[in-house]
């Protein structure tokens, strides 16, 4: 069964900081997504530090995954991301409409990932309290996991930060806007998971909706950064200016 890959070049995302990065957008999966079929999804910026991202359908897990994924690439060696989620919601409800950071390959559906997955939870839209966890893909086209509950209570709003060093992802997370960390490990869920991964990867947030294709996922996302030596531009607040503000219109209505 064939899949639908959707590239959109979004354009120059520039910041006093940097010289400019370009950020781009896809919609990954199809009928024979994991949870599908995956029917798109959409993403708009929202001031100057973020956007809010949707999916319909789809998931992030074994097999073909389905979502929206908007990422940079060409990174290579340690980084860190970090972001804020105003908000999460599915509608219909749903347990498993996850957002979050996304580390890839590439943007095939079968591709290796780690994937930082905040679910939900407290909202309404939430059919219980799945929390979040790391979700790793260690082989192409093969299995996820671990599979069940993560760390829980979650309340809005909640910052997230990813690290790699080396072949070592480590998870932590803030409800104060990242004056205070803490882990996410809970249980078994560690707050760590290590992945080799060949060369550069993509970097980003990616979102799925979930149910067989009938929940549509939303999360609003701010504070958007990539640090690291080896990012493009080195630190790479999400920032639109000028030019990529019709551009982006015109993006939208695509999708």
């Amino acid at each position: 069964m064939r899949y639908l890959l959707s590239i959109v070049l979004v354009g120059i995302l520039a910041s006093s900081a940097i010289a400019g990065l370009d950020w781009q957008v896809a919609k990954i999966g199809g009928a024979d997504s994991e949870q599908g079929p995956y029917e798109g999804g959409t993403v708009k910026f929202i001031g100057d530090d973020g956007f809010t991202i949707t999916a319909k359908g789809g998931d992030i897990w074994g097999g073909k995954i389905g979502c929206t994924l908007a990422y940079i690439k060409g990174v290579v060696g340690d980084f860190t991301i970090q972001y804020t989620v105003e908000e999460h919601t599915g509608d219909p409800a749903a347990t498993w409409t996850k957002v979050g950071a996304m580390v890839a390959q590439d943007i095939e559906a079968d591709t290796p990932y780690v994937f930082l997955a905040s679910m939900p939870s407290n909202d309404e839209t939430a059919l219980n309290d799945k929390g979040v966890k790391l979700v790793t893909r260690a082989e192409r086209g093969g299995g996820a996991g671990p599979g069940s509950n993560g760390w829980a209570p979650l309340k809005w709003p909640v910052t997230y930060k990813l690290v790699r060093k080396g072949e070592l992802f480590t998870a932590s997370l803030s409800f104060n806007g990242g004056t205070a960390w803490q882990s996410i490990a809970k249980g078994d869920k560690k707050d760590s998971t290590t992945l080799t991964f060949k060369g550069a990867v993509i970097v980003g947030i990616a979102i799925n909706g979930h149910n067989g294709g009938k929940t549509t996922g939303t999360a609003r996302v701010t504070g958007i950064t990539i640090e690291g030596s080896g990012v493009p531009g080195g630190a790479t607040p999400v920032e639109v200016h000028g030019k990529l503000a019709t551009m982006w219109g015109s993006f939208k209505a695509e999708l």
